[in-house]
């Protein structure tokens, strides 16, 4: 039987990282994800001694003339550099707020359980979006590691009343099979906490059908 690639719907695309770094593919890879019509996130790495401002001005620059109401907007939180819980909250904290005034939507944190549980206090944070990694412990190589099963396990300081009780994206995998990349033997799998069209309305991409030409009607066909 032939083989199919399972359907992507969602792809996440690093803009750059702290205040100094754009990545040069960004740009390319932004305009792909359009043109084959996937939802797309932008993620921004963050660096928790540097000024938030400067990370923040960094980002947006990047991300230039983009709809925030489409494009979810991520910050990356994978490394402490030596710096106390309270600096890498505060640096958080101002992080997330800078998104929210600047674009009128909360972003994302990107990280993992056992991160989140030694690095951050929770309930001193703005509300955010969860994007929680946990994987399987990994083949060896060039072996595909199969995806964690959903749900991940939350933070411990998620549990709280004063914390967040969900999730909305899963990172299942870091070894998975390619996907219409060729270049890559491994990628990351991503799942949503929802249906296909409860993510699109979650990103501003409610299928809208096109108007038929000659009725005026919409065809059910055809969609935007």
């Amino acid at each position: 039987a032939q083989h199919t690639d399972p359907e992507v719907s969602f792809i996440a695309m690093r803009s750059g990282v702290s205040w100094g770094y754009q990545d040069p593919w960004f740009p390319f890879y932004m305009a792909e994800a359009k043109r084959i019509n996937r939802v797309r996130l932008a993620y921004h790495v963050l660096f928790p001694g540097e000024n938030p401002i400067s990370q923040m001005d960094n980002f947006f620059k990047i991300l230039g003339d983009i709809d925030y109401q489409k494009v979810p907007l991520v910050l990356d939180l994978e490394l402490d550099h030596g710096q106390s819980k309270r600096r890498i909250t505060d640096t958080t904290a101002d992080a997330v707020n800078i998104i929210i005034k600047r674009t009128g939507t909360k972003p994302f944190i990107y990280s993992r359980a056992s991160w989140i549980n030694q690095f951050l206090i929770v309930s001193e944070l703005p509300p955010v979006y969860w994007w929680l990694a946990q994987y399987r412990w990994p083949l060896p190589y060039p072996l595909f590691t199969p995806e964690y099963p959903t749900p991940p396990t939350l933070p411990a300081s998620l549990h709280s009343s004063s914390g967040v009780t969900t999730w909305t994206i899963h990172q299942t995998a870091n070894r998975g099979a390619s996907i219409g990349a060729k270049a890559m033997h491994f990628m990351d799998y991503n799942r949503f906490n929802g249906t296909k069209d409860q993510l699109l309305k979650f990103a501003g991409h409610a299928q809208q059908p096109l108007l038929c030409p000659i009725d005026s009607k919409p065809c059910p066909r055809l969609f935007v």
